[in-house]
């Protein structure tokens, strides 16, 4: 009679509280806090079903999860089981916190379980910006869903069981993200991280790449970016971008690649960039389904030869031909050169991008002396991440410039630049601004003087870096009936112009040219930016052009966004080609 209360007792709890009570344990991860990311790997010598039995936290306004639990395979890093909120109950009347136990059946192989409670700063709630103001918002709202506290988080937990196994049966093991034959792997990346590595193939061959990054939507570019470039030609020959890569699951943000890639017989490096938020040191958002591979990790691909592989040093650039580094809040800096041919310079340059992300605030560009046009410029599309604050974004590539005279600019604005940073520098502090190295021989360029700069007799007359309230004159000369180049950036709204230049005819004192706000384009920054290209005739004589400005938005005085090309703010005369 006593066996038979056992009995019953024992089936009475196993339909209360399922069968995993009796099952042995296989896994499991409790004693969680806010921002814990906890794993635990195991190795099943044969297949079972097992129950898994999770408290976890929903959160309030959507089906996302605030702490949850997932496994994956750790072989293949794929995706075996996940917690969905909408398959969950309330757990202790409290909406928020959820319960599920069921069966999943896991063949023989080796597996990570993973629970992960996002740190509480980040769970979007008002209540929780601080204590204050967490507990005030308690004595009025009585709703258990904005009740939750620390013991709640302790309330979470994850257990695996099993009455199909044997304590033989199961191995556990420390998990270390895999990829044993790895060529190149850095992972477990934290915040602003910067890494080069420089490696060489003797033959051509497929490497496999596995990359996870953060690449928040509205962005085109990641925020953690990872490229590879050929060492000789500067040529970006692989990146992870939004269009490649795939969900890593957890937060939006998390995207990962995995395929493989050919590359030719060469020498290549290898840049990795982390940006201030977001890591395997804290992730502010769910992390990924394989978080301890946060980074890259390159792989032989079917058929690759390893021998064919070898680290190599990066070397460095060598010394500059032009050099505007180190720049400070409000700096301008500049130097003109002149090329005798065809030339490929390698530019490597640093700045500050603005908030919209449609403008530098810190920026280089590169002028064609004799028609005034922007060469070459820091834009968004052209740079990438340069480590510490996502602002910082860097141009380090190779450009060709045909025969001719530049000038080559970097400037400031008043807030963050070196030395006086007001978040986390670039990697390279003392490299902030723009230097330019020659490609091969360094003949073909000649740093050219002002004084040189205004011998040059392609250019007839020059205004330009006006400032408020001026009025600026220059002469020039013509012997014939000649064609001339018109350059001019001026201030202009509503069909009006405030800063414009416009020529007169010395002797006739008669205006036989000016600046015109129907017949400008926009010049970039704030739409009062206006710009002229023009070519006109003008017959011999002498002549003058001028410039006005009035006693607001001017060179170096910006009441706006300034334009792409603001040292030229002004006019500039050339003979046409």
């Amino acid at each position: 009679m006593k066996s038979l209360k056992i009995s019953l007792l024992t089936a009475i709890t196993s339909l209360f509280l399922g069968s995993s009570v009796l099952g042995l344990t296989v896994a499991e991860i409790k004693n969680l806090r806010s921002g814990d990311l906890e794993s635990v790997g195991f190795t099943l010598k044969k297949g079972a079903d097992i129950d898994i039995d999770i408290v976890a936290i929903k959160a309030p306004n959507n089906r996302s999860m605030l702490a949850y639990a997932w496994i994956i395979d750790s072989d293949t890093r794929e995706l075996v089981w996940e917690l969905e909120s909408r398959r969950t109950n309330r757990f202790k009347k409290n909406s928020l916190l959820r319960k599920k136990n069921t069966v999943e059946y896991l063949k023989a192989g080796s597996y990570e379980l993973y629970y992960s409670v996002r740190k509480r700063e980040y769970w979007g709630w008002n209540s929780f910006n601080g204590d204050f103001l967490y507990e005030l918002s308690n004595l009025f709202d009585d709703d258990d869903d904005r009740r939750l506290r620390k013991r709640d988080i302790r309330e979470c937990y994850v257990k695996l069981t099993s009455d199909e196994l044997q304590a033989a049966d199961i191995e556990r093991f420390e998990i270390d993200g895999g990829h044993a034959d790895a060529l190149i792997k850095h992972t477990q990346l934290g915040d602003s991280e910067f890494i080069k590595t420089g490696f060489q193939l003797s033959q051509s061959g497929k490497l496999k790449i596995y990359c996870l990054i953060e690449q928040p939507g509205r962005n085109e570019v990641p925020v953690d970016h990872a490229w590879i470039i050929n060492m000789e030609t500067r040529e970006r020959v692989w990146e992870i971008d939004k269009w490649d890569a795939d969900y890593a699951g957890g937060s939006e943000k998390n995207q990962l690649f995995n395929d493989e890639v050919k590359f030719e017989k060469g020498k290549y490096v290898l840049y990795v960039v982390t940006d201030g938020s977001h890591s395997y040191e804290e992730f502010n958002a769910s992390p990924p389904y394989d978080p301890i591979n946060w980074g890259i990790t390159i792989l032989p691909g079917q058929g690759f030869d390893k021998s064919s592989f070898s680290i190599i040093e990066v070397p460095g650039r060598g010394d500059a031909v032009i050099e505007l580094a180190r720049a400070r809040n409000n700096d301008f800096q500049e130097q003109s050169f002149e090329i005798k041919s065809k030339t490929k310079l390698h530019i490597y340059a640093i700045g500050e991008m603005s908030n919209s992300r449609r403008e530098f605030a810190d920026y280089g560009t590169i002028v064609d002396v004799a028609t005034g046009k922007v060469v070459w410029e820091m834009t968004y599309r052209n740079t990438e991440h340069a480590g510490g604050a996502s602002k910082n974004r860097m141009f380090d590539d190779i450009i060709t410039l045909s025969a001719g005279t530049y000038t080559a600019y970097y400037l400031t604005d008043d807030s963050h630049a070196f030395r006086n940073w007001n978040s986390s520098a670039p990697f390279e502090p003392d490299q902030y601004g723009l230097s330019i190295y020659a490609v091969g021989k360094t003949g073909s360029i000649k740093l050219v003087s002002e004084r040189e700069l205004a011998d040059n007799t392609n250019i007839l007359a020059r205004i330009t870096r006006v400032g408020n309230s001026e009025r600026r004159r220059v002469r020039f000369s013509l012997d014939k009936k000649t064609r001339i180049s018109i350059y001019a950036l001026g201030e202009g709204q509503s069909g009006n112009m405030y800063d414009y230049a416009y020529i007169v005819d010395l002797e006739s004192g008669r205006d036989v040219w000016e600046m015109r706000y129907r017949r400008s384009d926009h010049a970039g920054g704030a739409n009062k930016n206006r710009m002229i290209r023009d070519d006109i005739k003008l017959g011999p004589g002498e002549y003058e052009v001028v410039y006005e400005s009035d006693g607001s938005h001017s060179f170096g005085r910006w009441n706006a966004s300034p334009p792409r090309d603001q040292m030229n703010w002004g006019v500039t005369i050339s003979m046409a080609d």
